[in-house]
């Protein structure tokens, strides 16, 4: 009986250790509301980070992406030379729908609970 219990524990532990991977997925069709560049931090936020709002928030893409739905941080090293915030401000200002891939990789969120910015298709 001391066996079967220490088995049934050692399995109880290994199941509630499946480790968590990231996603990542596409919102298509959506605007931006806000766009900018941290330059002070504050909140959790260093200086240079971005934050994205989506315009009415959005639907969480199919592939097991799980964050915020209306705010997405990005780290100043994943958009050192500001391509992505240069594009996001001109669909911005423009009101030009983009589809945008994130990823819910807490390593590349500037803020936890929230996706990442990977990449910007203008006019989608």
């Amino acid at each position: 009986m001391k066996k079967f219990a220490i088995r049934l524990l050692g399995l109880a532990i290994a199941f509630s250790s499946v480790a968590a991977f990231a996603a990542q997925g596409d919102i298509v069709s959506v605007y931006i509301q806000t766009v900018s560049v941290v330059t002070v931090a504050f909140g959790g936020h260093q200086a240079g980070d971005m934050e994205i709002r989506i315009l009415n928030g959005f639907t969480m893409p199919a592939g097991g992406v799980s964050c915020d739905s209306n705010y997405i941080t990005t780290l100043k090293a994943n958009d050192p030379d500001k391509k992505l915030f240069a594009l996001l401000s001109m669909a911005q200002a423009t009101k030009m729908p983009v589809s945008l891939r994130i990823s819910d990789d807490p390593s590349l969120a500037a803020v936890s609970g929230r996706c990442s910015l990977l990449s910007v298709v203008l006019g989608q």
